[in-house]
């Protein structure tokens, strides 16, 4: 009888990876966790990992660092096979992980620990390399999309939705994943990863115990989640028609969950944030505030903790509650058909979803007064989603933190700006003052182009510069394709990868890479035609862009022949200098059309447009004292302003014989050899190395008298002797 008992233990992600080859169950469902799920994922494995990481410790230290737990998973057995009951979302988002991992590794030419996670990531089945998890439909797709050419895997035309929702995860970690954990912290990440993250395994003794625990997990009773239990906290407060504000409850999370079936849930942490979290947090940390973070999580409780703060002190006020929560619901509801159906009246708030933002309805529905007809509340809408779309763009062209937890924090820190409701005038004028105060605009953008881990923001901005002129040119909204997951349209490499073309001119492969990947040496077109003559010279090439979008067809000296929609755009614009043919892509041509792109990015985003004659020009500032800091206790202008290192520092970086140089800017910003700049020394490493991983601060080196020393050691020893 005992072999028939469940058995469970607690098991490390090594543990649960280790000598296993899974399958599913014919009952399981597939892989159906989207983007959000995925980054809130590796978001809450960051912030676990770096509450406890620090540059300065051993390796050793990561086994005293602080365990996660991930969840249970269930399990049962028939040799050789291990099958999947309940758990395998979680399990499959960690297998990519560890395979993304895996090739930043090998980048910072770790072979041991990639070696490690190799042993994990496959088994091996009758001499033959096997995933852990064994689905057949999946293995061509693991075995290529991460490696250098992943991007160039593509779907099959036929893909199941599974695999469509796997290669958008993927996306999330070549995209998404955070900047800190790809440099020096990567080993220690990968190593507090396998040992300190642990799952409890639940192992059925057979397929039919499993299903019955599959399906008492899932289908059988009501388990209560934080909606339900906010209702019945709500509703018991209430002495009055109780069964009133039940009807208009459940009517509210009807509608919400028509739109989208996360919706209910987002839109009351929406509103708690908007309406009643305090929002302050730490200019040292780029941390939520304590009440986000706990709204953020199971909500009903802080609703319980803070009711007396919210106002909640008669039956009325909880019923005045429910009865503003259905109002706004219903606002939230045009804001989310806004994300999952392109709207041009509302564009910037799918903008805004669409590059990781989660929080942005919490300052407009701060924003909203009980008055507000559908007309304000659009008109707040987009000017507080096109403010944000704006610090986005800039924050992106100068290389500073624009992930959706950058964005998150300055939409919460919106809230308590705009809490209590605004006039639309009012608004602007606050926006204005906002947008006044940034100390970067887009003149910073002269040498921004694709690297190792922007292509999607890249893509973002190639597909609203191509919009806007093929709008203003009358040819339709298309933006909605652009920028479609399933990358029906391509960035376009108007240079060929063929160095030894170009090689009379740039000298160096370094160079090369350099021009060939700056923003006005790209393009957006079609997949399709894309991949038909990507390879082909200019020369041959610009005879086809001439049949593309107006951004590609302008290269062409005949473009302008009889397109009277073209050609007034460009003079309206005052574009006709920039927006031009050149029979010869040189570095030249190059360099005038990152010129175009900067002006249409400065009208695209231009806030007087947005804002009124109330936005000032940018007031720069010294960013070395004014910047955020991510969590880290030291940075490379702390160490300048010390003495620790010398101002304008110079940099050199080696690796297999090859040197790479760099400066130290005065703001702490990073400017390799070809004129990039970066905001830390791993992207400055990335770059050169031209490699999707890089350990910054072992990497660069400066000069200090007669040594050469690495920057690591000069922070340590400013710390030793207490200069920082």
């Amino acid at each position: 009888m005992l072999e028939n008992l469940i058995q469970s233990r607690a098991m490390t992600i090594e543990e649960v990876f280790t000598g296993r080859r899974y399958q599913l169950d014919t009952y399981q469902r597939d892989f159906t966790w989207s983007r959000t799920d995925v980054g809130r994922l590796v978001a809450d494995l960051r912030k676990k990992f770096v509450s406890n990481w620090q540059l300065e410790h051993d390796r050793e230290h990561v086994a005293r660092y602080q365990s996660y737990f991930l969840g249970p998973y269930v399990y049962h057995e028939e040799a050789p096979v291990t099958y999947l009951v309940d758990g395998q979302q979680r399990i499959t988002t960690l297998h990519l992980m560890l395979i993304y991992l895996r090739e930043l590794l090998r980048a910072q030419e770790l072979d041991g620990e990639a070696d490690r996670l190799a042993g994990l990531i496959q088994t091996r089945r009758f001499g033959q390399a096997v995933h852990t998890l064994d689905i057949p439909e999946r293995q061509q797709f693991l075995n290529e999309v991460f490696k250098d050419n992943g991007d160039a895997y593509s779907l099959p035309q036929n893909a199941t939705g599974a695999l469509r929702r796997l290669w958008d995860a993927s996306r999330v970690f070549q995209e998404e994943f955070p900047e800190d954990l790809r440099g020096d912290a990567l080993p220690y990440f990968v190593d507090w990863l396998l040992d300190g993250v642990c799952m409890v395994g639940i192992r059925a003794a057979t397929s039919e115990q499993g299903w019955e625990i599959y399906e008492s997990m899932n289908d059988r009773g009501v388990r209560l989640g934080p909606i339900d239990l906010l209702k019945s906290f709500l509703l018991s407060q209430i002495d009055n028609d109780p069964g009133g504000a039940d009807v208009i409850w459940r009517r509210m999370v009807s509608e919400l969950a028509g739109v989208d079936v996360n919706a209910p849930s987002d839109f009351l942490k929406t509103y708690l944030i908007g309406r009643f979290a305090n929002v302050g947090a730490s200019e040292e940390t780029d941390e939520l505030s304590p009440d986000v973070e706990r709204i953020n999580g199971p909500f009903h409780a802080w609703v319980k903790e803070n009711a007396q703060n919210m106002g909640l002190c008669r039956s009325s006020d909880y019923r005045k509650l429910i009865d503003d929560l259905a109002d706004n619901a219903r606002r939230y509801c045009t804001l989310a058909a806004v994300v999952s159906g392109y709207d041009s009246e509302l564009s910037s708030i799918y903008f805004n979803s669409y590059n990781g933002m989660s929080i942005q309805a919490a300052p407009i529905l701060a924003a909203v007064e009980q008055r507000d007809d559908s007309a304000v509340f659009k008109e707040k809408a987009k000017l507080v989603a096109s403010y944000l779309d704006l610090v986005f763009a800039r924050r992106l062209v100068n290389d500073l933190p624009c992930s959706g937890v950058h964005l998150d924090r300055e939409a919460v820190r919106l809230v308590g700006l705009l809490r209590g409701g605004v006039s639309v005038s009012r608004l602007r004028e606050i926006l204005a003052r906002e947008v006044s105060a940034l100390d970067y605009d887009f003149t910073g953008m002269d040498a921004y182009g694709l690297r190792s881990n922007n292509s999607r923001q890249v893509r973002y901005v190639l597909a609203r510069l191509t919009g806007f002129v093929e709008t203003a040119c009358e040819r339709g909204d298309d933006m909605r394709s652009y920028l479609d997951s399933r990358r029906s349209f391509e960035i376009e490499h108007v240079w060929a990868n063929h160095f030894d073309r170009y090689q009379p001119e740039t000298g160096t492969r370094a160079e090369f890479d350099s021009y060939r990947n700056r923003l006005g040496a790209l393009l957006l077109l079609r997949k399709s035609d894309n991949a038909s003559y990507q390879d082909l010279p200019y020369e041959e090439k610009v005879e086809y862009y001439q049949r593309q979008n107006h951004l590609a067809g302008a290269l062409h000296s005949n473009h302008r022949e009889r397109n009277s929609s073209f050609n007034k755009f460009a003079k309206a614009q005052k574009l006709d200098r920039l927006l031009r043919p050149f029979p010869k892509f040189d570095k030249k041509a190059i360099r005038a059309r990152q010129d175009l792109y900067q002006r249409l990015c400065e009208i695209i985003w231009d806030p007087s447009a947005a804002f009124g004659s109330l936005v000032r020009p940018v007031q720069r500032q010294d960013r070395s004292r004014t910047r955020t800091r991510a969590r880290y206790d030291v940075a490379v202008t702390d160490l300048i302003a010390k003495g620790a290192l010398p101002a304008r520092a110079r940099l050199v970086g080696r690796r297999r014989g090859e040197e790479f140089r760099a400066e130290v800017l005065h703001d702490g910003r990073i400017r390799v050899g070809s004129g990039e700049t970066f905001g830390s020394l791993s992207a400055a490493g990335e770059f050169v190395l031209q490699t999707k991983s890089c350990p910054g601060w072992n990497f660069w080196r400066t000069r200090i008298g007669d040594l050469e020393v690495p920057l690591v050691e000069v922070r340590r020893e400013a710390l030793e002797k207490g200069l920082v």
